[in-house]
């Protein structure tokens, strides 16, 4: 972290955690993603200058929008003429080059997209040794026509794949997506259905995605129709199924494929835009010509949704939308809801924002509710056996867990609970469910990111329930430390490790400015927490292995030689100096303490 964040931060802290976490998070999404748009009337070519890598030109089109996609940092070389500037970009965010007052001159200007756009710009490093990976993400694709088709499947196929190739050739530029059919099926449409949402239950019933990302079905019970109708359908971002109208008297291919794109725009997170020339417009007229200069394009603001959901395809491999990483989620609602206010008639980014909104794996809301239960349910059962003991005037019984004995009870008993599920999700419930149960403090209430999903898993009656059994669980005979590691390790998991570093980096400078002084010993636990996070994750470190013999000892090393108690002016005139040298490097030195434990060798 650097001095001048350092600085940042302290004056705002007395506004607040949510504040630094939200500066610290969500300027860095887990997508490094930036969408440049030209808006002027002639090409505009720029050179791009990522950190740590060659630079590239790039050249855009009038009207056109492209996504660059980063590691670290990207910065952006334009101009015309003898004049030339040089912007960094910022993560999730949408660009436009527009024309100046003067002949040469070009300007560059972030769209405005929500609270984001207006926090201080700071970045969170990624791990310099991880490239950003590159080039197109593959979704694989199969056509499905029905029966009611009029040609032979030597006619349609051919043309059908055309449209695809043609349509993939559209979101490679816009979003870094490319279409692959993999296959060819044809079902038969019930011809007494004249619903167009029953076709589409019935389509996804008939027709199985097994093997694809994706079946695009083209139905010819139905016309294509001019005006606000269903020309087509989809149930949402990255849901495996497209349904299109495809029968239809003289409607041009050009408007086909561009239907087709629409919904492939949807298929992707884009919703409808104000602007006339996006193929996302609203209404998609066939009686009108093709879209602007015959080339079809995406407003910048949907290319940047798409390309968001593309970076975590590439980055994260999610198998449906529920797995999006939650900054993710949080930026699209935020451009969802500048979009509803551009289009306050069109319920169509209302909706996906609720969608968004509702997209946590129900799967792994009801595991992390089942770990959370059976945790407070033996929590229930050692506080009556210690209230026995008590009772009975027994002290100190060997039958009472306490301290870190306590601490390692409960993750055995997680780790064994989330065996039994057999999930692809069951380490991420166990990570999660830790974290709700050790946070006496409502901390992960308080973040904007996480909060949403410990409200679905816990009412308030049960936190408060749950807070009074909990008893003293501790690491390293700390019972803060236990808070620290846990609640690291949720978010590592909800957020990705180095925004939830960023987290409890921005939570000790508070500290440091009217709390308790900034402390390594809590920095030493939030980043054991988020290694053994990422270790489990990546399958280092196997849920049964911590079911069989989980001890504070063997995840969080010993904390002598770290200081604590450090005030805001000295972290900033000591620590801060040089770029934040030696804070990096201490913060460095107890990564590799933690690293260099046993279990990790």
């Amino acid at each position: 972290m650097s001095s001048s964040l350092i600085l940042k931060i302290s004056r705002i802290a007395s506004r607040g955690l949510s504040l630094l976490f939200l500066l610290l998070v969500n300027q860095q999404l887990s997508a490094d993603v930036a969408v440049l748009s030209n808006r002027t009337q002639a090409s505009v070519s720029i050179e791009l200058h990522p950190v740590g890598e060659v630079k590239r030109s790039l050249t855009i089109s009038p009207g056109d929008s492209r996504p660059v996609f980063f590691n670290r940092s990207l910065s952006v070389r334009f101009g015309q003429g003898l004049i030339f500037q040089t912007l960094e970009l910022s993560p999730g965010c949408a660009y436009f080059f527009r024309q100046g007052l003067g002949k040469n001159s070009l300007s560059l200007e972030k769209i405005g997209l929500g609270k984001s756009d207006l926090e201080p710009q700071a970045r969170m490093a990624k791990d310099s040794n991880v490239a950003h990976k590159s080039g197109l993400v593959e979704i694989p694709v199969k056509i499905a026509v029905d029966d009611d088709e009029p040609t032979h499947r030597s006619i349609w196929e051919p043309r059908l794949r055309e449209r695809v190739a043609a349509a993939s050739q559209i979101l490679e530029v816009n979003c870094g997506v490319q279409l692959e059919v993999v296959g060819v099926e044809t079902w038969d449409s019930n011809n007494s259905t004249h619903d167009f949402h029953q076709s589409m239950h019935e389509f996804e019933r008939e027709v199985s995605s097994k093997g694809v990302r994706l079946v695009i079905g083209f139905s010819s019970q139905y016309e294509v129709s001019s005006g606000r109708t269903h020309m087509g359908g989809s149930r949402g971002t990255l849901f495996p199924y497209i349904l299109l109208k495809e029968r239809a008297r003289n409607v041009r291919e050009s408007h086909r494929l561009e239907l087709l794109v629409h919904e492939l725009g949807h298929f992707l997170g884009a919703t409808h835009s104000p602007e006339p020339t996006s193929v996302m417009r609203p209404v998609i007229d066939i009686r009108q010509p093709a879209t602007f200069g015959g080339r079809i394009q995406f407003d910048p603001v949907n290319a940047l949704l798409m390309s968001l959901v593309t970076d975590e395809l590439r980055e994260r491999h999610v198998p449906s939308f529920g797995d999006v990483s939650l900054p993710t989620k949080q930026r699209m609602i935020e451009i969802y809801e500048v979009l509803a206010e551009a289009l306050p008639n069109d319920p169509g980014a209302a909706q996906y924002k609720r969608l968004v909104a509702s997209a946590t794996s129900p799967r792994l809301i009801q595991e992390v509710r089942e770990v959370l239960r059976q945790l407070t349910q033996m929590a229930k059962l050692e506080k009556a056996r210690a209230d026995k003991n008590t009772a009975e005037g027994v002290h100190h019984a060997e039958s009472n867990l306490t301290g870190d004995d306590l601490t390692a009870r409960f993750v055995r008993e997680a780790a064994a609970v989330v065996s039994e599920f057999k999930t692809h999700e069951q380490s991420e419930a166990m990570l999660l469910a830790l974290g709700i149960f050790m946070d006496t403090e409502g901390a992960l209430l308080s973040f904007p990111f996480t909060k949403g999903l410990v409200s679905q898993v816990e009412s308030e009656q049960q936190r408060v329930d749950r807070e009074a059994l909990l008893g003293e669980p501790t690491m390293r005979g700390r019972t803060d430390l236990a808070k620290h590691f846990f609640v690291s390790a949720h978010l590592a998991v909800a957020l990705g490790g180095s925004n939830a570093r960023g987290v409890g980096l921005a939570k000790e400078v508070l500290d440091a400015n009217g709390g308790t002084g900034f402390s390594f010993v809590d920095m030493a636990a939030n980043r054991a927490g988020i290694i053994f996070a990422e270790k489990i994750l990546a399958g280092k470190v196997e849920v049964e292995q911590l079911a069989d013999g989980f001890t504070v000892s063997r995840y969080l090393p010993e904390l002598d030689g770290l200081a604590e108690g450090i005030r805001g002016d000295k972290l900033r005139t000591q620590y801060a100096k040089n770029d934040g040298a030696l804070l990096n490097a201490e913060l460095q030195k107890i990564e590799q303490r933690i690293l260099g434990l046993p279990i990790y060798q």
